[in-house]
């Protein structure tokens, strides 16, 4: 079971502030599973056109950026926490 928070932009999307997703291995496969729980506009607002998260959203699994991991292909596991944020600009 892996916890899912939504924060920011995500939680205008989904109307949650967490779930608990089972049976993914990757993030790749979350997002898959999140992107048809959430069809209007999930995979659109994570992903930019080449398939990679935009810059200005952060996920984290356990504390840790997925861009210093393995991206889309960072392993999840029972237990994980990621959580799915819009960073703030500053200037």
């Amino acid at each position: 079971m892996i916890e899912v928070k939504f924060l920011t932009r995500f939680l205008d999307i989904t109307g949650e502030k967490a779930i608990e997703i089972e049976d993914v291995n990757n993030m790749a496969a979350l997002i898959d599973v999140l992107s048809q729980k959430y069809p209007d506009g999930f995979k659109e607002t994570l992903l930019d056109d080449n398939g990679e998260i935009r810059d200005y959203l952060k996920v984290v699994v356990n504390g840790d950026d997925v861009r210093s991991l393995q991206g889309l292909e960072t392993p999840l596991k029972d237990n994980d926490q990621v959580v799915m944020f819009q960073t703030i600009a500053g200037g």
